[in-house]
């Protein structure tokens, strides 16, 4: 009995030997596999963490060159509006500048004139200063037509046919007419690359 008692003894020891050593067998895998799934998921997260690092410095780079473009266009249009203020300002000083100013307003009545070609004019209206002026000048042009005068007139003439057509031709108004294009030519001009 003995024997037999050893026998099953070591049988027993055997089984659980077996099933100890298929356990540590699993329990290496399932190890194997947690480490693998962790590297992975691990990695994933590396991974996921530097794409969303990346979409960060992207947005933060877009933001700054919108940024700077927004302060760019800014800066043109006050360099731009500054260059307009400025050529109204000589505007203003030739206005001032009598003799210079008693060339510039005939030609500018001499080309609504000439604009109207047949056309009969009924009165001829300017700034109160400026009546004289052209008054002289209807004068030697030939042109039978009374003056009216508008404060609001300035730099310029306003021209009222017979059929009740009005034409004004104005310093002022002129650069306003151009401005778009000008606009663009002081902005190239400025900003050049």
């Amino acid at each position: 009995m003995a024997n037999l008692e050893a026998l099953l003894k070591r049988e027993a020891q055997a089984e659980v030997d077996a099933i100890i050593s298929e356990a540590k067998s699993r329990a290496s895998e399932i190890v194997a596999d947690a480490k693998e799934d962790a590297a992975n998921l691990t990695s994933q997260r590396e991974r996921t963490a530097e794409n969303q690092h990346e979409a960060l410095i992207v947005r933060g780079k877009s933001a700054a060159q919108l940024e700077a473009s927004s302060l760019k266009l800014r800066t043109q249009h006050e360099l731009v509006e500054n260059a307009f203020d400025g050529a109204r300002e000589q505007i203003d000083a030739l206005i001032k500048d009598k003799k210079r100013y008693q060339e510039v307003l005939p030609k500018l009545l001499d080309e609504v004139l000439e604009s109207l070609g047949d056309s009969k004019v009924a009165s001829v209206i300017v700034n109160p200063s400026d009546k004289k002026l052209i008054s002289d000048a209807l004068k030697e042009r030939g042109v039978d037509a009374g003056v009216e005068t508008d404060k609001s007139v300035h730099g310029g003439v306003r021209v009222k046919t017979q059929t009740n057509v009005m034409v004004s031709n104005s310093l002022t108004a002129r650069l306003e007419a151009a401005r778009d294009e000008l606009a663009s030519d002081v902005s190239q001009t400025l900003f050049a690359s």
